[in-house]
C-alpha cells in the first residue's frame, strides 16, 4: 500500500524539482502553477504508461496494486530525466513565454478535466488521458490562434479573488442543490421507507461531501482559471444543470424500476427528438453568451437563483410530508453464527436468488463436470417455486404458511402468523439463524431467530454515498441518448451500508471472504443441531463478482449490467462447494440436510398480450438427505415443488407431515403444480401440469388487481 501511495509522492518531488529553474528568482511567483503544470505532464506519462499496460478503469494508485520499492526505482529514472529536461527545452523553445503558456496549460487542463470528469464519473487513467489530450488540444489551438497572451497569466489579488468568487458562487450553489441535494433528497423523500439510512445522517453527510466538492470547485476555478476559460467553464455547467433540469421536469416520461432487471424503456424517436431539444436549448444558451453577454451573466445569476429557491420549497414540502424519516433503529439480521454448526444433524439452505433452473444447462455447456462436488445431491430439474419474485418467495420458504388468494392482507403479514415452519423447528430444539434481507422476515420472529437484534443504525461512506447520489441525479437529468450509461438500481443503494456485521444479499463476496477467512466451526455454544437459511445474490443482475471471486467495480460491469451472469452464477455455485467442503471436514456433512435452491426463476414477463405464454420460470434445486451417498448426482424428473422442501424439513425434524417429502415423490406421478407471481399491484396464478421446462405444460389461470389493506 505504501509504495503505490509512494509513486504519488515521487511525482510530486520530481514536479518540485522541475519547477525550481535556472531563473528561479525571477519566475518564484509563479512557482505554484508551474509545479502544477509539471505535476500533470508527469502524471500523464505514468497514466498513459499505465493505460497502455491495460491498467484503464483503474487510477494511478491502483494501477500500482503490487508496487515495490525497486518498481519505484525503475520509474524514478525516467521522471528525473524529464524533471531536468523538460524545462531546459521549454525555456529555449518558448523563451518569455514559457510562464504564459503553463498558465494557459493549467487553466485549460483544469477545463478539459473537470468535464471529463462530469460526464466519464471516475477517476482512471483513462479520464486523466483524455481530460490531458484535450488540454494540449486547447493549447495548440491558443496557440496557432495567437491567444495566448499576458491576460493568460492568472491574478490573485483580493479585488480580482472577490470578483472571481462573486461570478462563480451563483453557479456553484446551483450545482450543489440540484445534483447533491435536490434529486437525492427527493428520492430519499419519496421512498423513506426503502432507505436504509437515517434520513439527517444521509442529508448531514450528503451536505457536508457537496459543501466540500463545491468548495474545492470554486478554489481550483479561482486558482487555475483564466477569464476566458473561467467563462466558458460557467456558462456551459448553467447550460446542463438548465437543461437538465428541464429534462427532469419534463421529458424523461416513465424511467422504469430500477431493481436489476432493466430495460430501454425509450424507442429511438423518442431519443433523437430528446437530443434535438437539448442541442437546442444549449445552442441558445451559448449564442446568448456570445452576443449578449453582459445580459447572459445577468440570465445565468437571475434564473440559477430562482431554481434553487424552487428546490428549496418543493424539498421543504416533500419533508413535511415524508414518512419514516426519523431515527431508524432497525430489528436487523445480523451475520453472527453463520459459520456456526451444532454437533449433529443440522441443516444448511443455500437459496441463490434468481438462479433459474435453465442456467443448469448453460453451466455444463462451459463445463461438463461443473456439478461433480454435488455427487452425494439429487437434483430435481423438475421442480417449481410457489411465489415469484423474492418478496413472498423467501417468508414461504422459511414458513411453508398457506397462500390465500382472497386475501387482502399482505402475505409477508401473515406467513409467520401462528404455528409455520420456524416455530416447527425451534420447537425441536435447533439453533436458528436466518441470514437474508430483514424485509423479508417479520418482526415477531426476534425470539425465534438468534441473529436478529434490535436498535442498529447503519452507516456508509461518506465518498460512496456522494458519488452513488450524484449518479442517481445524472441519470435524471441526463439525455435519453446517454440516461443508461448512469443508471443505477436498488441494489447500489442497499450496498452503500454494507459491513461484515450485517447481512448482505446484494454480493456475496463479503461471504466468501468471510467463509474462507473465518471458516466453518462447531459452535462454542454447546448448540445440538443448527438451523442455516442463507440467502445469497447467485444468479440476480446486476453481476457484481466472476466465478474467479473478482469483483467487477460499477464502471466495468454496467457492460455487462443485463447481460449473461454465468461467470457469477458459477462463482456463487463454488462459494456453496467451499462451504460443503470445510463441512466434510468438520465431519458434519454425513448427517446433514443440505438444500441448494433458488428463490425464483426469471421475473421476465412469461406471457403475450394475448394471454399465451412465451417463457417458463423455474428454481434449481439440489437436495442432500441425512447420510445419503452416491459416486455421482443423481438426476430426478419427479413433479416436485417448494410445498415438498417444506414437507422435507418438517420430516427431518421430526415432525409429522401428512405431505409427501421430496423422496417420496415418483418420477412419473401425475401432479398439477401452481406458481404465483405477485407484484404490488397484481396477482397472476400460473397451472404447470407436466414438465417444468416445456411452455405448453404451461397456462396462465388469472391475473387479477391486489386490494391489500397493506402494499408492500
Amino acid at each position: 500500500m505504501f509504495y503505490n501511495y509512494g509513486i504519488i509522492l515521487m511525482i510530486a518531488i520530481f514536479s518540485l524539482l522541475s519547477a525550481v529553474e535556472i531563473d528561479f528568482i525571477k519566475t518564484k511567483k509563479y512557482f505554484f502553477w508551474k509545479w502544477s503544470f509539471y505535476f500533470c505532464i508527469n502524471l500523464w506519462i505514468l497514466s498513459f504508461a499505465k493505460y497502455y499496460l491495460g491498467y484503464r478503469k483503474e487510477n494511478l494508485i491502483e494501477s500500482f496494486w503490487n508496487a515495490k520499492f525497486i518498481t519505484l526505482l525503475h520509474y524514478s529514472v525516467p521522471l528525473i530525466i524529464i524533471a531536468v529536461a523538460l524545462p531546459i527545452l521549454l525555456k529555449l523553445l518558448l523563451r518569455e513565454n514559457d510562464i504564459k503558456l503553463i498558465c494557459y496549460f493549467d487553466s485549460s487542463f483544469f477545463l478539459a478535466f473537470s468535464f471529463t470528469f462530469f460526464f466519464v464519473r471516475k477517476l482512471n487513467n483513462k479520464t486523466f488521458c483524455i481530460a490531458f489530450v484535450l488540454a494540449v488540444m486547447i493549447v495548440m489551438s491558443a496557440v496557432f490562434l495567437k491567444k495566448i497572451k499576458s491576460d493568460c497569466l492568472i491574478d490573485l489579488s483580493k479585488d480580482s479573488i472577490k470578483q472571481k468568487a462573486r461570478q462563480i458562487l451563483p453557479i456553484l450553489l446551483y450545482y450543489l442543490i440540484t445534483v447533491v441535494i435536490f434529486t437525492p433528497n427527493e428520492l430519499y423523500l419519496n421512498n423513506a421507507k426503502d432507505f436504509p439510512l437515517p434520513y439527517w445522517y444521509f442529508f448531514g453527510k450528503l451536505l457536508l461531501s457537496g459543501v466540500i466538492v463545491v468548495l474545492m470547485l470554486m478554489a481550483g476555478m479561482i486558482l487555475y482559471l483564466n477569464k476566458e476559460h473561467l467563462n466558458i467553464y460557467l456558462i456551459f455547467m448553467f447550460a446542463f444543470l438548465t437543461a437538465g433540469y428541464i429534462q427532469g421536469l419534463f421529458f424523461n416520461g416513465s424511467m422504469g424500476v430500477l431493481d436489476g432487471t432493466g430495460n430501454n424503456v425509450y424507442s429511438n424517436t423518442s431519443i433523437i427528438i430528446n437530443f434535438i431539444v437539448w442541442f437546442v436549448l444549449i445552442g441558445i444558451f451559448v449564442f446568448l453568451a456570445w452576443k449578449k453577454h453582459a445580459f447572459f451573466e445577468k440570465l445565468m445569476r437571475t434564473v440559477s437563483i430562482w431554481i434553487i429557491l424552487i428546490q428549496i420549497v418543493t424539498l421543504g414540502t416533500l419533508f413535511i410530508t415524508a414518512e419514516e424519516i426519523s431515527s431508524k433503529d432497525e430489528m436487523i439480521l445480523m451475520t453472527d453464527g453463520m459459520l456456526d454448526v451444532g454437533e449433529k444433524d443440522n441443516i444448511v439452505i443455500f437459496v441463490l436468488d434468481k438462479f433459474d433452473g435453465i442456467y443448469v444447462d448453460e453451466i455444463l455447456e462451459e463445463d461438463k463436470n461443473f456439478f461433480q462436488p454435488l455427487n452425494d445431491f439429487v437434483f430435481y430439474k423438475n421442480a417449481a417455486s410457489t411465489f415469484n419474485p423474492t418478496y413472498d418467495s423467501i417468508p414461504f420458504l422459511l414458513t411453508g404458511s398457506a397462500f390465500d388468494e382472497d386475501s387482502h392482507i399482505d402475505y409477508v403479514q401473515y406467513a409467520y402468523d401462528n404455528t409455520n415452519l420456524l416455530t416447527d423447528i425451534r420447537d425441536a430444539g435447533y439453533d436458528i439463524g436466518v441470514y437474508t434481507d430483514k424485509r423479508y422476515v417479520a418482526e415477531q420472529m426476534k425470539d425465534i431467530i438468534s441473529n436478529y437484534e434490535e436498535g442498529i443504525q447503519r452507516t456508509c461512506s461518506m465518498i460512496d454515498l456522494f458519488s452513488l447520489m450524484k449518479q442517481c441525479s445524472m441519470y435524471k437529468m441526463a439525455p435519453l441518448a446517454v440516461k443508461y450509461y448512469y443508471i443505477y438500481d436498488t441494489s447500489d443503494i442497499a450496498l452503500l451500508t454494507v459491513n461484515d456485521k450485517i447481512v448482505n444479499i446484494e454480493d456475496d463476496l463479503p461471504f466468501y471472504h468471510r467463509l474462507v477467512r473465518e471458516g466453518v466451526s462447531v459452535s462454542k455454544e454447546d448448540k445440538k443441531s443448527t438451523f442455516r437459511f442463507i440467502h445469497m445474490h447467485g444468479g440476480h443482475p446486476p453481476y457484481t463478482m466472476t466465478e474467479d471471486f473478482q469483483h467487477i467495480e460499477y464502471d466495468a460491469r454496467r457492460d455487462e449490467h443485463w447481460g449473461s451472469g454465468v461467470s457469477q452464477r458459477k462463482g456463487a455455485m463454488k462459494i456453496v462447494y467451499e462451504y460443503i467442503a470445510q463441512l466434510k471436514k468438520l465431519g458434519k456433512y454425513e448427517d446433514a440436510l443440505i438444500v441448494i435452491t433458488s428463490d425464483h426463476g426469471i421475473t421476465e414477463k412469461l406471457y403475450n398480450s394475448d394471454g399465451n405464454m412465451i417463457d417458463t420460470s423455474y428454481p434449481i434445486l439440489f437436495v442432500k438427505e441425512p447420510y445419503d451417498s452416491h459416486e455421482n448426482m443423481v438426476t430426478s424428473s419427479a413433479p416436485v415443488c417448494h410445498q415438498d422442501l417444506i414437507a422435507t424439513i418438517r420430516k427431518n425434524i421430526g415432525v409429522i407431515a401428512t405431505d409427501k417429502g421430496l423422496a417420496e415423490i415418483g418420477a412419473n406421478e401425475k401432479r398439477v403444480r401452481y406458481m404465483y407471481v405477485s407484484t404490488p399491484d397484481v396477482l397472476e396464478k400460473y397451472e404447470i401440469d407436466g414438465e417444468i421446462d416445456k411452455i405448453n405444460h404451461w397456462s396462465l389461470l388469472y391475473k387479477k388487481q391486489k386490494e391489500l389493506e397493506t402494499t408492500h
